[in-house]
């Protein structure tokens, strides 16, 4: 009777609050799998932007790319410089010689937070919006369609895994091994490269005759043409707008219809903009409250990760130490090449990983967190339940058993389990 009370009572909670499982995206955004996914992911692309940028952004006689220089120069949680940084390489609050207790209290308040958990997306897209700029060369445009195109290749298979991981835990609760989500993502890995892609397509082949009336307004006969069909442009932007106001809020939601549902790329196009125009609101509300969740576990692995590095590089290590020795240590000037530099550069590489593990915990947020999203716009717009999803040979299925005979041939018993098709 106890157990029945229970069931009915967590089910009516799931039912008034549903919006509940976006504390639940946490626990598959800080999973190792999915950490480590979120890690390769981001280290990819920013290798892929750094080769990028060697070969567009710079000449024998310097810098070139200057409009594409100071957008994605500032790519990185708080990082300024001339090229793209590694995640390890961003600004990285370090409790030093500090009391860690101090390094907590400083610690910045909701509004920071939230400043930099929305910062993520933006970072992500990056490239995507630098296509959207004045003044653009054609060395600039090459370099930001470069680094689009890369970005698409690399999280259209990064991204698709980790939705599909979030999708299967969030739904039923079920462990997706790395290799069954990578054989979900690479059969659909164009389906989540494209869905993004066709609608920014959509946008420039507007954009063309815009262009066209652009070009022959050199001419004053040309201009007095524009003057004429203007009603028409304006209407052509409205509908650019509307292209883009869609993929700028929906583009998570596309790697999660694609992942939850198993269809292809203009499916998570459909559900993506009527989701977002059908329910502006519920949408807003959701994406406010996963900000808040994901800022305040941001924030909490930051401040282990903090702790981590306290008390191992600037606490315990120095113990039997002298302090000159930890100088020429942290700072490796004072090393020689050999065993020393080679044991520094270790060091270096091992916090490196960690601190690239704390950067991808937004990442990974982003992608889990948006799955959440969608099964709840979905659940808004459809009327389809929280618990529904695609599952595929390799996933974790629940079926009858088999049904055999014994020696005699007229007695059933239990086989192995039967996983529906």
């Amino acid at each position: 009777m106890s157990e029945k009370c229970e069931n009915n009572r967590r089910h009516d909670w799931q039912d008034c609050l549903p919006w509940l499982i976006l504390f639940k995206s946490v626990r598959p955004a800080i999973g190792l799998k999915v950490l480590v996914l979120a890690s390769i992911g981001l280290v990819g692309m920013i290798a892929g932007w750094r080769i990028c940028w060697d070969l567009f952004a710079y000449t024998e006689t310097g810098p070139e790319v200057k409009v594409v220089a100071s957008e994605l120069g500032d790519l990185g949680v708080g990082h300024k410089g001339p090229m793209p940084p590694w995640p390890w390489q961003a600004e990285y609050r370090d409790f030093g010689g500090s009391d860690p207790l101090r390094g907590l209290s400083t610690l910045p308040v909701i509004g920071p937070v939230l400043g930099t958990a929305t910062r993520v997306a933006s970072e992500l897209t990056l490239p995507f919006q630098v296509l959207f700029r004045q003044g653009l060369t054609y060395r600039s445009f090459a370099y930001a369609v470069c680094c689009c195109g890369w970005a698409l290749v690399i999280w259209g298979y990064f991204g698709g895994m980790i939705t599909r991981i979030a999708a299967l835990k969030l739904t039923r609760d079920e462990l997706v091994t790395c290799k069954a989500a990578g054989k979900f993502t690479r059969s659909r890995w164009c389906s989540y490269m494209t869905a993004p892609l066709l609608p920014i397509l959509g946008i420039f082949a507007l954009g063309v005759p815009i262009a066209l009336l652009g070009f022959f307004s050199n001419l004053n006969i040309g201009l007095l043409v524009s003057g004429i069909l203007w009603p028409l442009v304006i209407g052509i932007g409205f509908l650019m707008t509307i292209f883009l106001l869609g993929l700028i809020f929906g583009w998570p939601l596309m790697w999660s219809t694609i992942s939850t549902e198993g269809t292809d790329a203009f499916d998570a196009i459909s559900r993506a903009y009527a989701y977002v125009f059908q329910r502006p609101f519920h949408y807003l509300f959701y994406v406010i409250v996963a900000t808040l969740v994901g800022a305040l576990g941001w924030v909490l692995i930051h401040g282990v990760v903090d702790l981590v590095v306290y008390l191992t590089t600037h606490w315990a290590f120095c113990w039997w130490m002298p302090a000159e020795r930890f100088i020429d240590i942290s700072a490796a000037g004072g090393l020689d090449s050999g065993p020393g530099k080679i044991g520094h550069n270790l060091i270096w590489f091992w916090q490196a990983v960690l601190r690239t593990f704390s950067i991808a915990f937004a990442v990974s947020f982003l992608w889990t967190s948006g799955t959440a999203i969608y099964l709840l716009l979905r659940r808004q717009v459809d009327g389809v339940e929280l618990d529904e999803a695609c599952l595929e040979d390799g996933d974790t299925k629940f079926g009858l058993p088999n049904l055999e005979t014994d020696a005699s041939g007229s007695v059933g018993v239990a086989g192995p389990e039967n996983s529906p098709e």
